[in-house]
């Protein structure tokens, strides 16, 4: 019985995987379910035996590599960080720091394509993901930024938008760097790149969050911290290999 369970999920792994890579190349409307077997090497009654359509199959995919499995980790991260009893601009630095270390290391090139796709397809089950998923780990970072403003810590007009152009300009910069390959551009903003968008976001976005007529240092995030959110990284990226 073990076995048959056992048997069954490596089943539906390989199927996942085999459609992550159908669909990223095709998209939606031109992957085929007949090659999505062949290439995870099961007989197509399978795939439907397991997931029933094609629909279901690839909104699996988002929650197999996007959703379920790396939610998990969003609370064990913010417990940490508010275990260190820090300030709320230690916080922001923390998860900006951690923001970056994700981005970099855990580039899917199947899941940005699929992404890609679904933007320019529009099959609306992008937008679903985005309620169940991202606006709660949104909310963990325009919580920070309303309580800094409450605190007097912090002035921005629309915390949301803070929130969404951080997001934004990290996920832009890390999937710019296979444009200015070759470029002088690259080797300035690329040498060092993890160091170089940690610490031109702490800079905007300090001057950004700024309270008029006062003073608003960037404040220090100390090694040890920032080994614990590499800590983080590194046991996402590691899951992530197995799942």
């Amino acid at each position: 019985m073990v076995k048959h369970i056992k048997d069954s999920e490596e089943t539906k792994r390989k199927i996942i995987h085999a459609a992550k890579k159908e669909f990223a190349g095709k998209g939606f409307s031109g992957a085929r379910m007949s090659s999505i077997a062949t290439l995870a090497g099961v007989n197509q009654a399978l795939l439907h035996y397991h997931f029933e359509s094609k629909e279901n199959l690839y909104v699996s995919i988002f929650h197999h590599f996007i959703g379920d499995s790396s939610t998990r980790f969003a609370d064990k991260i913010n417990a940490e960080i508010d275990s260190w009893g820090v300030s709320l601009d230690v916080k922001l630095c923390a998860i900006i720091y951690f923001l970056i270390g994700i981005h970099f290391e855990s580039h899917d090139d199947d899941m940005n394509k699929i992404f890609a796709r679904e933007m320019a397809e529009g099959t609306g089950i992008l937008h679903d993901f985005v309620k169940k998923y991202m606006i709660p780990r949104l909310l963990i970072i325009e919580g920070i930024i309303r309580d800094g403003v409450k605190e007097g810590i912090f002035e921005v007009s629309n915390p949301k938008m803070f929130t969404f152009n951080l997001l934004a300009f990290i996920t832009d910069f890390v999937h710019g760097e296979e444009f200015l390959k070759g470029t002088e551009w690259h080797g300035e903003l690329y040498g060092k790149k993890r160091e170089v968008l940690y610490n031109y976001m702490l800079e905007q976005s300090f001057k950004t969050l700024r309270p008029s007529k006062k003073e608003l240092k960037i404040p220090h995030l100390d090694k040890d911290k920032m080994k614990k959110m590499d800590y983080f990284v590194k046991m996402i990226n590691d899951f992530m290999s197995q799942v």
